[in-house]
């Protein structure tokens, strides 16, 4: 029989797109299905991109919340009310925030110099770039005063890359999953996405027959599921693919954040308006939480006289605090189609959480002060960058759920494209290092 694809993915967030690019520049007819609608033009492009919130930025988190799905933001603190999931056109590719460090916490599945290709080849799909950061005062400023500090802990401070490109303005183009794609035209011709749900895996001993969705039966050579780190999993267990560490090993980033307001000498003195500045400050051995000085996504409504205060005097200090990989730190998967949640944090998760904060309070002093109505807040737990729960492993001994290819194990033709494969506990934002497993993936599959 002849298939019309050779390779079917599930999901059109970043990582499958990827996948689909790069398995089309190796010559593949490649199809994506995409069960969710369309919520930016083109559908797949950033909703950020909306001239609304260019004029607006803080409007911005409000509007993009609407399309998280909350699995029950009722739940305590270690059953994750943040867990959420992005049903739309591009996945939550079309939402991110679009920050792209390295991974700090990589496994022996490459080389470095493998590892360092793969990441160059993601940042070109992605777009990255941190040099226009070059002209930001505030990026300028805060950045001297801030090294002396995280130089003391063995930490590097760094321009933070984006995965985008600066307007004549200074105003920041997101890249959108769908702009992946556009880059490479030719790659373009070999990839069709179409709007279906996919129901189940059908498979047979070691491989998978078809994808079951909403309008029938999909066949191709072989399979990718690249729907996040929760649906991936739970499309699996709904499947009977249920192997032992599926959901397990589960991280995610507890997120602090608060908003500064600036002293005068780390701004502009001829009120221009200055670009927005994007500061890393890199995890380390003593100090292993990632943080973060930016002026991006505000949750806060600002109070009293502080209501006023202009954005050129403004910046958000993000923790990021990595938690340990540890088997029953898990998502469980209902025969009905639930997922709950079951994470409770370590002595040691909740130390690096104490410590971040107060770091965060003692970087506030040093360049200004807390902006009335923005102090330091836990976002709702399990809400940013859940990663582990398919994770790779080098045998299957029952931690992994694929090999060191992104096969599944115990199928021939069945690969993952998803945050979670990361296997190792890691500080820093893992899009771009699920970008280079993505393509890492699409090179093992025979086409």
């Amino acid at each position: 029989m002849s298939l019309q694809h050779d390779v079917v993915i599930a999901g059109s967030g970043p990582l499958g797109i990827a996948t689909a690019r790069r398995l089309a520049e190796r010559g593949a007819k490649v199809l994506v299905l995409e069960q969710g609608e369309p919520i930016s033009e083109p559908p797949g492009s950033h909703y950020r991109n909306s001239e609304r919130f260019i004029r607006q930025p803080d409007s911005y988190l409000p509007a993009a919340t609407q399309y998280l799905e909350f699995f029950d933001d009722s739940v305590p603190r270690d059953a994750l009310p943040g867990a959420a999931v992005t049903r739309t056109v591009g996945g939550q590719g079309v939402i991110w925030t679009n920050l792209c460090p390295r991974g700090d916490a990589l496994w022996p599945l490459m080389s470095e110099e493998v590892w360092s290709e793969r990441y160059l080849l993601a940042e070109k799909y992605l777009g990255v770039q941190a040099d226009t950061l070059d002209r930001s005062v505030r990026q300028q400023r805060i950045a001297a005063a801030l090294k002396p500090r995280a130089e003391a802990s063995g930490r590097v401070v760094s321009a933070l890359p984006v995965a985008g490109h600066y307007r004549d303005d200074g105003k920041l183009r997101y890249t959108g999953s769908i702009d992946i794609l556009d880059a490479d035209a030719a790659a373009g011709k070999n990839v069709s996405i179409r709007r279906d749900r996919v129901v189940r895996v059908v498979h047979e001993g070691h491989r998978v027959k078809w994808l079951e969705t909403a309008s029938g039966r999909i066949e191709a050579a072989s399979y990718v599921i690249a729907g996040g780190a929760i649906a991936t999993p739970q499309l699996l267990f709904l499947s009977g693919i249920r192997p032992k560490a599926l959901g397990r090993y589960l991280s995610y980033h507890p997120l602090a954040v608060c908003q500064v307001v600036l002293d005068p000498e780390f701004c502009r003195a001829d009120g221009q308006t200055d670009i927005d500045p994007r500061i890393q400050v890199r995890p380390s051995e003593t100090a292993p939480w990632y943080t973060l000085i930016l002026h991006d996504v505000s949750p806060f409504t600002p109070a009293g006289d502080d209501v006023e205060i202009g954005s050129n005097r403004l910046v958000e200090i993000q923790s990021i605090c990595p938690v340990d990989n540890e088997e029953h730190k898990r998502a469980i998967f209902h025969e009905d189609g639930r997922v709950t949640f079951d994470v409770p944090l370590s002595a040691a998760d909740l130390a690096r959480m104490t410590d971040a904060e107060k770091e965060a309070e003692e970087l506030t002093d040093l360049i200004g002060r807390t902006r009335d109505g923005c102090s330091l807040t836990w976002m709702p737990f399990g809400f940013a960058h859940m990663t582990g729960t398919t994770r790779m492993s080098k045998d299957d001994n029952g931690t992994g759920v694929s090999d060191y290819q992104g096969r599944v194990w115990g199928y021939d033709n069945l690969y993952l494209a998803t945050n979670g494969l990361i296997p190792t506990r890691m500080a820093v934002n893992p899009t771009l290092t699920g970008v280079s497993l993505a393509i890492h993936v699409a090179d093992r599959i025979q086409v």
